[in-house]
């Protein structure tokens, strides 16, 4: 029946029609199929938004808490020094005056002695400049404010006085409660003879004398103004926002600029917050866990506020000093959606018009030429099966005939292909295998290393090394550059892999390690191919860093605490390339907490964009410097993706290698 409907339709029709069919249900499939990955990815995509979002409200947290600390143990120490002089409070004035330049965070610092005398220096949003308030033996019981300019220079005579006493404030009571460093409860922010809507946050420690009496106060505040101005400054989705709630519910800051104090300047609830979908969000929190303290984790949740579905993502935030904070985000789903949905309806349509174009230029070429086609289809067919031994005869044509041969000698160029490609790949899992699987674990350093190859195989390497002699708290590496890339390079940096691995189970210098290294290669090489090397070993309990080099840059040293590089020089001939040669090794004795330390190859500095502009060495010691309190391996990442970024499209030229060691 089929037989004899099909035999009596005409073969330009049935083959369109055949061609047809199943690209119709190819497209359908695949279409389903994209709709599902698509909504999969999108939820992904959301989920790793939102948790990049909280690491970095959490990074800012931190920074932002650890100022009172610091400046606390600053101020201590200090006035155990008597450089603050508790007798002498209008002493103290230059020096509050570069500490709140030097720690912009903070609102103010101010002391109040169990005598009653006070002294502070606070900046205002609101105003430029900085103010000088001051009590002691010649105010009275008033508290006298000066006007400090940018400069650190004040007025004769001070703008307000008015009474005070540092012993009533909220502050000062709650270090007497705690008798020890502590998070006072948000407190309304007093100026003169107004309070200001911003509440404050203060951080109080408590001094006192040999007998254990006290002697006074030293406050270090911050408004809860300025968390907010950094939570305004985030982009959550299109429209979402972000929020902090302490343990008790309250709300300490918002995205939105919303209030959240109440008419008398007290802390509000999160839930009765007057941003409505703030509200919304809290209760569902309450609702979901109880309580604010049983939030031990980061969650992300789903709900709906006025018939809109939204996503909430809540994680803890718990400083070491001991306030604890949860940090929220709320987004609308359509914000993430939308894009999603835009980018999947243009790929279906360009899809579509590939797919129609496809059809045409198909239905033509049947027509020409059918059965040649078919029989071409078939061989192709058993190439793609893998089935490379046949060959393909079409007699219909001189251009066939020419077709056949072409590919005929295409199918043996690609048996001879596919045996190098499996050659290839051995070599490179080889190689792979060469590389270290995992880092030292060694105490006080943080260590990372990368190699990415331009080619299967290629000629950079790096490893971990084991030197018999040296103590477990030192960390040896090594980083080489073989000359070229391929298969070439990959042997002989395999052979200078296995040679450097044997010296290495007998005691010796870097330097002799290295001369070893390279009589060897030359009875190898016959001083044709060279490569250069660094070996280098930090210790962290010893404070010494040792190197040498053969034909190789120095290491990299950055030190974070002074922000800055310290150069080391060194200059040796490669390895390969003469006998007898004697290197020397190198030492740095100021191996301190903070340095980062860096072994590289020339293809960091030596990429280049697709304007043949190079990355540099500049650039490197810039990514290192703006991300140097990351650990090793985010620092390795970033300089990963920051390369990334600067090629773009361009093909990388060079294999790109380099080791991090991070001093804890």
């Amino acid at each position: 029946m089929l037989r004899s409907l099909a035999s009596k339709i005409p073969m330009k029709i049935s083959v369109p029609l055949l061609l047809a069919a199943p690209v119709f249900i190819a497209v359908v499939v695949v279409s389903m199929i994209a709709y599902n990955e698509a909504k999969s990815t999108a939820k992904d995509l959301i989920e790793q938004n939102l948790a990049r979002i909280h690491d970095h409200i959490e990074e800012r947290l931190k920074d932002l808490l650890n100022l009172p600390n610091r400046i606390q143990q600053v101020n201590a120490s200090l006035i155990r020094e008597d450089k603050l002089n508790l007798k002498d409070l209008r002493s103290w004035r230059q020096i509050l005056f570069d500490q709140a330049g030097a720690f912009k965070g903070l609102s103010s610092i101010a002391w109040g002695g169990s005598d009653g005398r006070s002294v502070r220096i606070a900046r205002f949003p609101e105003e430029y400049g900085y103010e000088f308030a001051i009590r002691d033996e010649f105010t009275g019981s008033n508290l006298d404010e000066y006007f400090l300019d940018a400069y650190g220079r004040t007025e004769k005579t001070p703008r307000d006085s008015y009474p005070y006493d540092p012993r009533s404030q909220p502050w000062y009571k709650a270090a007497l409660m705690a008798e020890k460093p502590t998070w006072t409860e948000p407190y309304a922010k007093e100026h003169g003879d107004a309070i200001h809507v911003n509440l404050a946050l203060g951080y109080v420690q408590p001094f006192h004398d040999s007998n254990g009496n006290i002697i006074g106060v030293m406050n270090a505040e911050m408004t809860l103004n300025d968390i907010s101005f950094f939570l305004e400054t985030l982009s959550v989705g299109r429209t979402g926002k972000a929020f902090l709630i302490d343990h008790r519910g309250r709300l300490i800051a918002t995205s939105t600029g919303v209030p959240v104090t109440d008419a008398k300047y007290y802390p509000i609830r999160a839930a009765e917050s007057y941003d409505r979908e703030i509200a919304a969000a809290a209760k569902h929190i309450e609702n979901a866990f109880g309580s604010f303290n049983n939030i031990e984790a980061r969650y992300q949740l789903s709900l709906r506020i006025m018939s809109t579905p939204y996503l909430l993502m809540i994680s803890p935030s718990e400083h070491e000093t001991g306030l604890r904070w949860i940090i929220a985000t709320l987004v609308p789903e359509s914000d993430f959606m939308v894009q999603i949905k835009t980018g999947r309806q243009r790929s279906i349509k360009i899809g579509i018009i590939a797919v129609i174009i496809t059809l045409c230029f198909g239905i033509i070429f049947a027509a020409i030429s059918l059965w040649p086609m078919l029989d071409l289809v078939k061989h192709v067919q058993r190439i793609g099966k893998g089935i490379l031994d046949q060959e393909l005869k079409l007699e219909y044509s001189t251009e066939f005939v020419q077709l056949s041969k072409e590919i005929n000698s295409m199918t043996a160029g690609l048996r001879d292909r596919m045996r190098l490609r499996d050659s290839l790949a051995l070599a490179q899992e080889v190689q792979q295998n060469l590389l270290p699987s995992d880092t030292p674990n060694i105490d006080g350093l943080d260590i990372a290393g990368h190699a990415i190859y331009c080619d299967e195989t290629g000629g950079d390497y790096f490893d971990f090394l084991e030197i018999n002699g040296l103590p477990k708290t030192t960390a040896a590496i090594t980083v080489g550059d073989v000359v070229g890339h391929g298969v070439a390079a990959a042997m002989l940096m395999a052979t200078a892999r296995g040679i450097l691995r044997s010296r290495c189970r007998q005691p010796g210098s870097l330097a002799d390690l290295l001369t070893h290294l390279n009589d060897m290669l030359v009875k190898d090489t016959g001083e044709d191919r060279f490569m250069t090397m660094l070996l280098m070993t930090v210790d962290a309990n010893l404070k010494e860093m040792r190197w040498a080099a053969a034909g190789h840059e120095a290491p990299l040293v950055y030190d974070q605490t002074e922000k800055r590089f310290i150069e080391l020089k060194s200059s040796s001939m490669s390895l390969g390339l003469k006998k007898d040669v004697v290197y020397e090794e190198h030492r740095f004795m100021e191996v301190k907490q903070g340095q980062i330390f860096m072994a590289l190859t020339d293809g960091l500095p030596e990429t280049f964009n697709k304007s043949g502009e190079m990355f540099g060495m500049q650039r490197v010691q810039n990514v290192i410097q703006q991300y140097a309190h990351l650990s090793a391996t985010e620092l390795c990442q970033q300089i990963n993706t920051e390369v990334s970024r600067f090629r773009g499209d361009a093909s990388a030229q060079d294999d790109l290698t380099f080791v991090l060691i991070k001093v804890l």
